[in-house]
C-alpha cells in the first residue's frame, strides 16, 4: 500500500466534504459550489473541523457523531506528519472543479497542492465527491468520508477492505507456503513464521472474544525505492474475512519506513482476529492498482 498517497487521498476526501455552515450567501449555482468547497478546505487547513462536520447531510451527521469525524481527522493528519513531517497548514487549495451540474446537486473535485512534502505526486489526492443543496446550503452526501474509516480510506482501491467485508478465499494448498519469498510491487516478501494464537503482551492483550495472531515477515527493496508499513498486511480466514494490522507488543516490530534498493526490513507485525476464526491466508497490498497478493497460504504444511 502507497501509505502517504493513501492518506493525502483521504485527506482530500475530508477537504472537499468540508464546507460552511448555512447563512454562508453560496449561490444555488455552479460558482456557489465551487466557492463553498473552496473557502471551506482553506479554513479546514486551520483546523475548523466544526464547519466541516457541518457541511455533510443530515443522513451522514445521524449515522456518525461528531467526536468520532474528529478522532479520525485528527488521527488522519498524525499519519500524514509522522510520514511526512508536513502538517496541514502546508497544504494548499489549487483548484476547485466541478461537473454534472444540474441545480440542485453537483459533483465537486479538490486539487490540492503539496510542495516540498516528500512522497506527494501531485493528483493522486484528486477524487470526485457528489453535493446536493439541503437546507440552503451545499452538503456531500456520501456518508462512507465521514468517521475514523473515511478519513483513513475505508474503501478505495488503496485501502485494505473491512474486517467484515469477505473476500475470495485463495485455494487450499495452491499459495505460497511460509518462508517462500514472493515479488510485488517491487519489493521481495518472505513470511518466516506465524504464532497462532499469539501471547498476550505485558501491558495488553486482545479484546474479550479475539486472539491475536503474529506473524514475522521481511521486506526486500528490488530495484527502485519502495515503502514499507505494517498497514500494508492482512490475514484472512477460511470464510474469506480479513484483518488489519492491529498494535501488539512482540518486538522488533515491522515499522513504517523508506526502503532503497537492496535494503531489508524483518520484523513482527500484530493481528487481532474472532477467537474461532481459522486462519488461511496472509496477503500484502504492494502493486496498486494490481489487486493484493498472497505471500503466505497458511493452509500448507
Amino acid at each position: 500500500m502507497r501509505v502517504l498517497p493513501g492518506i493525502l487521498a483521504a485527506m482530500a476526501f475530508l477537504l472537499v466534504a468540508a464546507c460552511s455552515g448555512t447563512g454562508s450567501g453560496d449561490a444555488k449555482s455552479e460558482e456557489g459550489l465551487e466557492k463553498a468547497v473552496r473557502r471551506a478546505a482553506e479554513g479546514i487547513f486551520g483546523g475548523d473541523l466544526h464547519d466541516a462536520y457541518d457541511s455533510y447531510s443530515k443522513e451522514c451527521r445521524e449515522q456518525t457523531p461528531y467526536t468520532e469525524f474528529a478522532a479520525g481527522m485528527k488521527l488522519a493528519e498524525a499519519f500524514m506528519e509522522a510520514f511526512t513531517g508536513a502538517k496541514l497548514k502546508d497544504l494548499k487549495v489549487k483548484d476547485v472543479e466541478v461537473r454534472n451540474f444540474s441545480g440542485d446537486r453537483g459533483e465537486a473535485k479538490l486539487v490540492v497542492e503539496a510542495k516540498d512534502i516528500e512522497g506527494f505526486d501531485e493528483g493522486e489526492e484528486e477524487e470526485w465527491s457528489e453535493w446536493m443543496w439541503e437546507d440552503g446550503k451545499w452538503v456531500q452526501v456520501d456518508c462512507g468520508d465521514l468517521g475514523p474509516g473515511g478519513v483513513l480510506g475505508d474503501g478505495g482501491d488503496d485501502a485494505a477492505p473491512d474486517d467484515d467485508e469477505p473476500q475470495p478465499v485463495p485455494t487450499p494448498g495452491a499459495g505460497p507456503a511460509v518462508g517462500t519469498p514472493v515479488e510485488a510491487g517491487g519489493s521481495r516478501y518472505t513470511v518466516h513464521s506465524i504464532e497462532d494464537p499469539a501471547k498476550a503482551g505485558e501491558f495488553f492483550g486482545p479484546d474479550p472474544g479475539k486472539r491475536w495472531v503474529v506473524i514475522e515477515v521481511t521486506q526486500e527493496a528490488l530495484g527502485k525505492q519502495v515503502s514499507g508499513s505494517p498497514f500494508d498486511f492482512t490475514v484472512q480466514d477460511k470464510n474469506g474475512f480479513i484483518y488489519d494490522f492491529d498494535f501488539g507488543e512482540k518486538e522488533p516490530e515491522f515499522t513504517s519506513r523508506e526502503l532503497a534498493p537492496g535494503q531489508r526490513q524483518r520484523g513482527f507485525i500484530t493481528f487481532e482476529v474472532p477467537e474461532d476464526a481459522e486462519m488461511v491466508a496472509v496477503w500484502v497490498d504492494a502493486d496498486f492498482p494490481k489487486p493484493h497478493t498472497l505471500i503466505a497460504d497458511l493452509t500448507r504444511d
